[in-house]
């Protein structure tokens, strides 16, 4: 490791693997048949490990079938209502709701609300170089009113066969809402309810796997976090992956590299190996969602946390790690502990 960490980027993709914060709406932006296209992680911020992308859009937007050859995708719902098209299985997804889509897997979405926003998370990411390619660069933060920039299925097979992309001529059938409740093994396609999935808990918190590495070919895993106000957790890093904070609900503060940030819905923080780094959840009932790559790390959540059916974190209770799960992470797992948990900033206090 470096003797000065380097302080994390704000607002701009580093090209380069950095830590960094993308606020909500922040990245590079294009309109592609109305909809906007926002890039907050590329293969080359990452280290070739994952790309993430915001779609939003309007009442009708959509995006036709495609089939992603060499990527694993994660989707997560912000806002809005969508019809979501995933093999031969269709739902109706709201916020909260997650997809899991493996490399090979046609899917295709179509927005039902005046606003919808969802995010894209790609394992390795190098389909993210369609977008540039068909899409209009554009300076908003909103999508358009009326589509600017209309593309044909033609067009878009003719660049994205370039990015592994294809795009088969298959119908969109008709859906309804349908609770899904289950993670299910191995590398298939899957669609998760919002609260829904394997959950764990510990002080002030309910840890919910969204997928394992046996979901995604060990590329990554994800995790939703909801709890209570607290503090830090001590300060450390991973020498041998990434970590990922995607803020859904609430507030929740980070350490990273000695800065303090705050992050509220929609922020994102690219912590890559050799980060110094920490987290508080800084409001009542937070969510936000980790993606962690490659997926070496899962078993700590197995070592810190107790299994259960619960829906709904305890809250209260002295904070604690368990000593012997902490050993055996700090002996198995890639985590090296380099403090006690940081000072909360009071100027971050409002």
């Amino acid at each position: 490791m470096s003797d000065t960490p380097p302080t994390p980027v704000v607002d701009r993709l580093p090209g380069e693997t950095l830590p960094y914060l993308m606020t909500a709406g922040e990245g590079a932006r294009y309109e592609i048949d109305g909809r906007l296209i926002t890039l907050i992680a590329r293969p080359e911020d990452t280290g070739s490990l994952f790309g993430a992308h915001y779609v939003s859009g309007g009442r009708g937007a959509e995006a036709p079938f495609a089939v992603h050859a060499a990527e694993h995708q994660t989707v997560v719902v912000f806002d809005g209502l969508l019809h979501f098209w995933l093999g031969d299985q269709a739902r109706l997804l709201a916020p909260g709701d997650t997809v899991s889509i493996p490399a090979g897997t046609p899917f295709a979405y179509r927005f039902l609300s005046n606003y919808t926003r969802i995010l894209f998370y790609s394992a390795g990411g190098a389909s993210l170089g369609l977008v540039p390619r068909v899409g209009l660069p554009i300076d908003a933060h909103v999508h358009p009113a009326r589509p600017e920039h209309l593309g044909t299925v033609d067009e878009l097979r003719d660049v994205g066969a370039a990015f592994g992309i294809s795009y088969p001529d298959l119908q969109k059938s008709d859906a309804a809402l349908q609770h899904d409740e289950t993670r299910p093994a191995g590398v298939v396609p899957y669609f998760l309810s919002s609260g829904e999935g394997e959950r764990t808990r510990n002080f002030n918190q309910l840890n919910t796997f969204l997928s394992r590495g046996e979901n995604t070919g060990s590329d990554y895993f994800a995790m939703h976090t909801t709890g209570a106000k607290a503090g830090y957790i001590p300060l450390h890093f991973h020498q041998r992956h990434t970590e990922n904070f995607l803020c859904l609900e609430g507030r929740i503060r980070l350490h990273v590299n000695g800065r303090e940030l705050l992050l509220t819905k929609g922020d994102f923080v690219h912590a890559p190996a050799g980060t110094i780094h920490s987290f508080s959840l800084d409001s009542h009932h937070t969510q936000m969602v980790g993606f962690l790559a490659p997926s070496i790390f899962e078993k700590f959540f197995d070592y810190m946390n107790e299994p259960t059916t619960d829906a709904v974190y305890p809250e209260g209770g002295e904070f604690f790690f368990p000593g012997e799960g902490f050993a055996r992470a700090q002996a198995e797992l890639d985590l090296v502990v380099v403090g006690a948990p940081p000072t909360r900033s009071a100027a971050l206090d409002v």
